[in-house]
């Protein structure tokens, strides 16, 4: 389906000074209480319009700004299809089909059948079922899917699913179809986790597959309280396709599948594997507030800091190894409020969106979403943010993708609940040139683009790096599409939850709905339209590599973390740097008997390892080893296995190392 278009100007390139100058009554409070979650089974009752829709004023304009192809694989009355995070709703699999999933809602009444479907285009670019896909679930009700494909091109969609019989709460399933691109899907659930004798909601999965064929499943807890923060759960899947069954072995506690991993506030949470090792790496926001879990207050959902693990093995996870990767500068009372702007310290946080990829290199990657968040006053720029990368493989940086706070005066333009202007980043790779891509979405805040509920419309837009994610390109919008004023339900043109294949070929791949009425329906926003859900391709050769944007500390570069001073911020102001050094302490006690703590610090987040040596040079011992972010660390080292005696224990991270001695007198 092609669209007629106008393009999107978006203003770049803000002066680091926004960032800072939060204090005056442009820093708006934020919007109500905390944001509802919505699991999928709530009664929605907005008004809804019936096709046909009026399309005539869209006669005469260019189409040719749509960059690309378009074509829509099927339809939903439900147009928002996940809370934060996308993840992976579109892959292409070694058979060359592109395998695409979503959630549809059957009726305009939008409470009503509501299920999961799949289609597939085959490498000459027919559809399996043209324009309408597949029901994956046999369920009463199903939706937020996710999916993979593996076993030589089988599509493995996760969802959560209300089983057709018995509790009626949702609960996390994997299917899997019988065959490459059959459409004959069977789900499985893994085992039911209870607390205090009732079933736990653990839904909104996101899934993929490991070198080693076994899948991976990040799982949310559904907490009804808004302000209230949720669990995260972790289970591996095992597929026999001889048996054609899915196992979910059992882990901690012993009776169930699932095991713990953190806290969250938002559904953020996401998983990428290697296709080069077994290494898997996992992604989620966790609240900046002390004493977290608490229950907590407004604006919490906002004051998040990114959290990652990184394991080598794809076994045995030690999820209590995760590290910091954001470390935003808490605020410092003691300066306010005599200096308002030194006491906030950092203002940005992430908030509900990020994504993880591992590069062909086995270099892990995230990025992710900053509004802006000033702790002390309880106030943040309501639609402005930005869009930030990080490298495993460039530890001490982060750069920036998308600057969206060209307009962070506009405070009240409402991009919708759990929205802000630039957001939903996902990363891909094309293997032949090594190049990385970011998809993303942006809203035209155009104050005359906004549709007659006040909403404003979605584009998509595709950055490139060619250096490995150290400069990305200015966005291109490949979707160039306009909302005229005030645009009637059935007239506007929306593009969101936009997904991307992280196999890039000669084109990049999209899947995302057009939603003809901007806004979440599921949130009250706007009316319920029958919209298409599009397949997207852009030829590669149509993304330009150029300009870069720019990156701190260039000419109109953002700084991820605050630094007051001279030139920078509000002049005369104090400056704050976090303390930078790299460092091995000496253990103590020393002498020991048999443990004793082994404390380190950290400049920038490395791998490390943290060996034991005996005088020969021997490796006695591997006291730890993984991804630990900037700061001290304390580890444990018990030495009841060894004799008594003069021990060196040495510290790598990079190419740097230091070590020290250490005694054992037994």
């Amino acid at each position: 389906m092609m669209r007629k278009v106008i393009p999107l100007i978006v203003l770049m390139l803000i002066p680091a000074l926004v960032l800072a100058a939060h204090t005056g009554p442009q820093a708006k409070n934020v919007k109500g209480e905390c944001l509802p979650i919505i699991r999928g089974d709530e009664p929605i009752t907005v008004p809804f319009v019936l096709p046909p829709y009026d399309w005539s004023w869209y006669t005469g304009l260019d189409e040719t700004d749509l960059i690309g192809d378009t074509v829509s694989v099927g339809t939903t009355w439900y147009d928002n299809q996940h809370n934060g995070t996308i993840g992976r709703m579109i892959e292409k699999s070694e058979d060359g089909y592109m395998h695409m999933v979503w959630m549809k809602g059957f009726e305009a009444s939008v409470a009503g059948p509501r299920h999961v479907f799949y289609n597939a285009i085959d490498p000459s670019g027919v559809q399996v079922w043209p324009g309408t896909g597949y029901q994956i679930d046999a369920s009463s009700r199903a939706g937020f899917i996710t999916m993979d494909t593996d076993f030589g091109g089988i599509a493995f969609p996760a969802f959560h699913e209300v089983p057709p019989a018995g509790d009626t709460n949702p609960h996390t399933a994997v299917a899997f179809d019988f065959g490459p691109h059959l459409g004959a899907f069977q789900a499985v659930e893994p085992d039911w986790l209870y607390e205090n004798d009732l079933p736990m909601e653990l839904i909104w999965p996101h899934m993929q597959f490991d070198r080693n064929q076994i899948m991976h499943v990040l799982s949310t807890e559904y907490v009804a309280t808004a302000a209230w923060p949720q669990r995260q759960y972790y289970t591996p899947g095992v597929y026999d396709p001889l048996s054609y069954t899915i196992t979910f072995p059992p882990l901690a506690p012993p009776d169930s599948s699932f095991r713990m991993i953190g806290w969250t506030m938002t559904i953020a949470g996401d998983v990428g594997t290697s296709e080069v090792s077994d290494r898997v790496a996992f992604a989620w926001t966790y609240s900046m507030d002390e004493g977290f879990p608490v229950p907590q207050v407004q604006f919490s959902q906002r004051n998040n800091n990114v959290y990652v693990l990184i394991d080598d093995d794809g076994l045995d996870f030690h999820f209590e190894d995760y590290f910091n990767l954001t470390q935003f500068y808490p605020p410092d009372p003691i300066s306010y409020p005599n200096d308002t702007l030194l006491a906030d310290m950092d203002t940005l946080r992430a908030y509900d969106d990020l994504s993880v990829f591992i590069d062909m290199n086995d270099y892990v990657h995230v990025v992710f979403t900053t509004p802006s968040f000033f702790a002390l006053e309880g106030t943040t720029y309501w639609h402005a943010s930005l869009v930030w990368h990080w490298s495993e493989e460039f530890p001490g940086q982060f750069q920036l993708i998308h600057n969206a706070f060209d307009d962070w005066w506009w405070n009240y333009i409402d991009c919708g609940a759990w929205n802000v202007k630039a957001q939903r980043p996902e990363l891909g790779q094309d293997p032949t040139t090594g190049y990385l891509y970011c998809m993303y979405q942006v809203y035209d805040c155009d104050t005359l683009h906004q549709s007659a509920g006040g909403f404003p419309s979605g584009e998509i837009y595709v950055s490139v790096s060619t250096d490995n994610g150290q400069n990305w390109s200015v966005g291109t919008n490949v979707t160039n599409t306009i909302t005229r004023t005030n645009a009637s339900p059935g007239e506007c043109l929306s593009e969101l939850t936009p997904s991307l294949c992280k196999h890039v070929d000669e084109n990049v791949h999209m899947l995302y709905v057009l939603d003809l009425d901007a806004g979440n329906i599921a949130q009250s926003e706007g009316q319920a339209t029958l919209n298409p859900v599009i397949y997207h391709t852009v030829p590669v050769g149509l993304i330009p590599t150029e300009p870069l944007v720019p990156q701190y500390p260039e000419p109109g570069g953002i700084p991820f973390h605050v630094e007051h001073g001279p030139g920078v911020g509000i002049p005369g102001a104090a400056r704050y740097e976090q303390p930078k050094v790299f460092a091995l302490k000496q253990n103590y006690p020393n002498p020991f008997n048999p443990a004793t703590a082994i404390t380190f610090s950290l400049d920038q987040v490395s791998d490390i390892t943290l060996d034991v040596f005996n005088l020969k040079g021997e490796l006695v011992t591997n006291v730890a080893s993984g991804t630990y972010g900037t700061g001290e660390h304390t580890i444990t080292f018990d030495g009841s296995g060894l004799a008594s005696g003069l021990y060196i224990y040495k510290l790598k991270a990079g190419n740097r190392s230091l070590e020290n001695k250490m005694l054992l007198l037994k």
